[in-house]
């Protein structure tokens, strides 16, 4: 494999109990041409001094936006993308351990994408994971299973209404940097970064999926997004609480409008298509749901999951 630079990009925000763990895990990486891009959200631990720590000790570890106060790991990442110029990103959290072969298996998945697509398509490539308590004791081997989502889930319909890329497992080529580098959002309305550009990849290119576990993801108190095992607590307790739900399925909406803000003119009349059925939900008659939701091909994993969304929509009625 060419040596060619990955950038990986770090969000930091009080990370000190974990944080050289990580770094430690992209300095034992396989393939050694990469740089860290870390932004620390103004921490009031020891992060900032055991990232200036690393930077000393090894050049490719670098400390940008130094300063700049996120308020979110969302935000963060955003800020770092706009300061990414490499033909391969990636992302790191503060918390987990990559395994060692991390980055070039994956580059070598996406190269080999590459070559089976034009040279301007943007491309999204995200991988399974296994997920681990603080002290790497081991929850579930597979993220997906955990969760019940499924990884041929990949189209534009589906991630107008759900997720599956877990934004620590992502790389991104250079197409997909400049189509997010070139737009301006309002943060406020992306839900996270992650499904952000899983939307955008979707529609102008495409999302690929490795079955594999890269990444020992690594659960705790102060998670910001976490890996949750579905069970019938949860879905009770969803059928108890159908007004945060249907907020839930409210904001997918409000991400999707402004995608269409800033990408609407651009798509394929498919996608167009696809998105005003599901624009169209927020004040569709309770018969129109369904209808709305084929028309968007915006269908979930499963059965349930499913019917969770179309009641999120019925609920106001």
């Amino acid at each position: 494999m060419s040596n060619e630079k990955v950038q990986i990009l770090m969000a930091v925000f009080n990370g000190a109990q974990f944080i050289q763990a990580q770094i430690d895990s992209l300095c034992s990486q396989t393939y050694a041409d990469w740089e860290l891009l870390v932004s620390d959200d103004n921490s009031s631990d020891s992060s900032l001094s055991i990232i200036r720590d690393y930077c000393k000790r090894d050049s490719r570890i670098r400390l940008v936006l130094d300063g700049v106060h996120a308020g979110s790991a969302k935000q963060n990442f955003m800020n770092l993308l706009k300061v990414a110029d490499a033909d391969y990103v990636m992302f790191c959290d503060q918390d987990d351990i990559w395994d060692s072969n991390k980055i070039e298996l994956t580059l070598h998945n996406m190269k080999c994408k590459q070559a089976t697509c034009p040279s301007s398509f943007p491309i999204l490539l995200s991988t399974d994971l296994r997920v681990v308590d603080q002290d790497l004791n081991l929850i579930a081997d597979s993220f997906l299973k955990m969760t019940g989502l499924k990884s041929d889930k990949t189209d534009f319909g589906y991630f107008m209404s759900s997720y599956l890329v877990t934004g620590c497992t992502m790389m991104i080529n250079r197409p997909l940097l400049l189509l997010v580098q070139d737009a301006k959002p309002n943060i406020d309305a992306i839900l996270m970064h992650d499904w952000w550009l899983s939307l955008i990849a979707s529609s102008f290119g495409c999302v690929s999926y490795i079955n594999e576990q890269t990444i020992s993801y690594r659960q705790h108190a102060h998670n910001s997004v976490g890996a949750q095992r579905r069970s019938l607590v949860d879905i009770v307790d969803a059928l108890t609480n159908m007004s945060r739900v249907h907020q839930n399925a409210i904001k997918t909406i409000l991400q999707v409008d402004e995608f269409n803000r800033l990408y609407g003119n651009n798509l394929s009349d498919e996608c167009k298509n696809q998105m005003e059925a599901y624009l169209s939900l927020r004040c569709a008659k309770i018969w129109e749901i369904i209808p709305c939701l084929c028309r968007a091909k915006a269908w979930r994993c499963d059965f349930i999951s499913n019917l969770g969304l179309i009641l999120a929509f019925v609920w106001r009625w």
